[in-house]
């Protein structure tokens, strides 16, 4: 990963834009917003949470079910169900933000409708490059027939190579972009001494390493005196046999934890989504070896009220762990042995499926039918909630079950919990820092990996992409802006609050981070209601996703918001991205030009209309000035010419670059929502760019 450095040492270049640095934040009339909890009966009472699919005969969920349908028994005994709700994802949605209002992202409206969240983990340390391919081309189908508008999807890998979150559909050409970057890594290096991952658990955790003769032992024992890996007479092969045991089950131990801490941060990210939660892990799977990490993912996924759904990409060919593989010398594997590689070995994962309300695909060679089976079952889903009873510690197991009464109904659910959090207490896997700084706060990191926005403090945030950079790169200016009738801040005080930022380069896995905390207070006699903040990246060609996540320490109340950007060449032709605002701040120095206040939002109060940008790559034939012309037009929503101006040249300002304001009056404009056209074009070689920036009037609005 890479940070990148703060602002500073450019201030002669971003004057020219009329980039002013701000990070100020008002009084105003609401209470802090708490940071998402789990639900609450209405006495404040916390509510234990189960999510229930209904399925019929058929394997086909069953809408129309109310609370009386429903029985919830804990440890045996019934109890009342308090709280109810209904999801149907199959019912229409309304139609999505206008697409040219989209270049504004905002969590304003991040949790108001319920939904549905997948996060897809492919183990890709653990699989075989063939294997891989089979995996990414089951997700790549599900992505494309199964998913529906308005799914969330995060989709990772366990090597960390690889992850990214998005609404669909507009994030969906990125998921697969992502996807198509994934490889197995897992060598298979079987041969004359092959040893299956599960003899060597058992040789080197199960059997004395002073016997000889231990079950497992003597099995490999006998199988290397076959093929040649030992001598004969046995004498010093069970010790060989032990030491290649230790070295296998510490491999294997290794790729568990990065299988069980890829998982974690999936379900952490999908945690604060309400609504239906399903991750589907395509892995060889993993055994049940009574570790920690495997009961605190479980006890994770339940907290969540995510299902894991265990997907074997093994299919109907070989076995894990190294039996049966072509290249594996001596005697087939017997019934045991490959009772042991395709029942015994992926115990953990198949208990934690069960567990969480999920299932277990294996042996099939249609894994992605069997990922649609997921996706279909989900679109009816139900939420039930009831207080747990007294007389049990937070770490002790209750036992749960979901029943329906109506015959011939099925019903997958969770089937326990504890009451102890997990969750808050989770590693921070994205928030890992470098040398002396503190760890990133759990919620931070979960709101940089989440694929729905956190809405605690209300926020926004716009990318500019302004000039060519050093090495290839773009410069790009990420602003936020912080509702501060959210924080309650009173005028006389200030107040801390941590910034995080990170730009995740979608072709590469690589990402840009910027995390710090600045102070906010209310300047005297500025009613604005909405406070900027910037961060800036230099970042190659590409797209890129950039999120902001800002936390109030005093609340721990949590904003998000991500916004996809294409980063372009840096030689291209183009503009730069339009600062477009109603406000301007006076120029610092004679013959500069006035510098329009930097903005992450289109709706404005009415007054007058700035518009500021930059031509890059212009030809300049023979070193020759460039020759650039520019117009534009203001169009109401109905398509009418409401202002314009035509083409004139560009003159370069004394430092060679071509910059042009624009300014029209928005007074007599009716409310609604409008078109900013830019028609520039470079006279030397014909090229044209035509730039459009919607935005909407609504006085009153600051």
């Amino acid at each position: 990963m890479e940070h990148s450095k703060p602002f500073g040492g450019l201030v002669p270049r971003n004057l020219r834009l009329g980039v002013a640095l701000a990070c100020t934040a008002a009084s105003s009339f609401a209470s802090p917003q708490a940071p998402p909890g789990p639900p609450r009966f209405p006495s404040g009472v916390e509510l234990i949470t189960v999510d229930a699919i209904v399925l019929d005969k058929d394997g086909q969920p069953v809408a129309g079910l109310t609370q009386d349908d429903f029985v919830v028994k804990e440890d045996g005994q019934p109890r009342e169900i308090v709280s109810f709700e209904t999801f149907d994802v199959r019912a229409a949605r309304e139609e999505p933000e206008a697409a040219a209002l989209a270049v504004v992202a905002s969590n304003e409206a991040a949790a108001s409708e319920p939904g549905r969240a997948f996060a897809i983990v492919v183990d890709d340390i653990d699989l075989a490059p063939e294997r891989a391919l089979y995996a990414r081309e089951a997700v790549k189908t599900f992505l494309e027939r199964s998913t529906r508008d308005g799914d969330l999807v995060a989709l990772g890998t366990t090597s960390g190579n690889a992850w990214w979150s998005a609404r669909l559909p507009e994030g969906r050409e990125d998921l697969l972009a992502v996807l198509a970057r994934v490889r197995g890594r897992l060598v298979d290096a079987s041969g004359l001494d092959a040893m299956s991952d599960y003899e060597a658990f058992w040789i080197a955790n199960r059997e004395d390493s002073s016997s000889t003769a231990g079950d497992y032992t003597a099995r490999v024992v006998a199988r290397w005196q076959a093929t040649g890996a030992c001598p004969t007479p046995s004498v010093g092969c069970p010790a060989m046999v032990r030491g290649r045991a230790m070295q296998l089950d510490q491999s294997r131990e290794q790729r568990l934890r990065a299988t069980l801490a890829g998982l974690r941060r999936a379900i952490e990210a999908m945690a604060p989504v309400r609504g239906r939660k399903s991750l589907l892990l395509l892995s060889d799977g993993f055994l049940e070896d009574f570790g920690g990490d495997i009961r605190t993912v479980a006890a994770l996924s339940r907290e969540a009220n995510a299902a894991v759904y265990f997907l074997d990409p093994h299919g109907l060919e070989g076995l894990p762990g190294g039996l049966g593989s072509a290249a594996m010398a001596g005697p087939p594997p017997s019934a045991g042995e490959r009772f042991e590689a395709s029942v015994l070995w992926a115990g953990g994962a198949v208990g934690l499926a069960e567990d969480s309300g999920g299932f277990t695909v294996r042996n099939t060679n249609d894994l992605a039918a069997a990922a649609g089976r997921i996706a279909a079952e989900s679109r009816v889903f139900y939420l039930l909630g009831f207080r747990a009873p007294e007389g049990k510690g937070p770490g002790e197991w209750r036992k749960l079950r979901v029943e329906v009464k109506r015959p011939g109904l099925t019903v997958r659910a969770r089937r326990g919990y504890t009451t102890r959090s997990e969750l808050n207490a989770a590693p921070s896997t994205p928030g890992k820092r470098k040398g002396s700084e503190p760890a990133l706060d759990a919620a931070v990191a979960r709101a940089i990996d989440s694929p729905q926005a956190a809405s605690g403090t209300p926020l926004r945030a716009m990318v500019y992409l302004l000039e060519p950079r050093p090495k290839d790169t773009v410069h790009v200016l990420v602003a936020a802006e912080v509702d501060s009738g959210a924080l309650g801040l009173p005028v006389t005080q200030k107040r801390p609050l941590e910034v995080s930022t990170v730009a995740l380069l979608r072709d590469s896995g690589r990402s840009l981070q910027h995390w710090d905390t600045v102070t906010v207070s209310a300047p005297a006699g500025d009613e604005r209601r909405w406070r900027e903040l910037t961060r800036e990246f230099d970042l190659p060609a590409g797209v890129a996703q950039v999120r902001v996540v800002v936390r109030d320490p005093a609340t721990g109340a949590i904003g998000s918001v991500a916004q996809r950007v294409e980063v372009p060449s840096p030689g291209e032709f183009r503009v730069s991205t339009p600062i477009l605002t109603d406000r301007v701040e006076p120029a610092t120095a004679p013959g500069d030009l006035p510098r329009p206040a930097i903005a992450a939002h289109r709706v404005f109060g009415g007054g007058g209309l700035y518009c500021r940008f930059e031509v890059f790559g212009a030809a300049r034939p023979g070193g020759t000035p460039p020759r650039v012309s520019s117009a534009f037009q203001l169009r109401s929503e109905d398509g009418a010419v409401v202002a314009e101006a035509p083409a004139t040249p560009i003159a370069p300002d004394r430092d060679g670059y071509l910059v042009r304001m624009v300014g029209t009056s928005l007074e007599g404009l009716r409310e609604g929502a409008y078109e900013l056209v830019l028609d520039v074009r470079d006279e030397v070689t014909g090229r044209s760019v035509v730039h459009r920036d919607a935005f909407v009037l609504a006085p009153g609005e600051r």
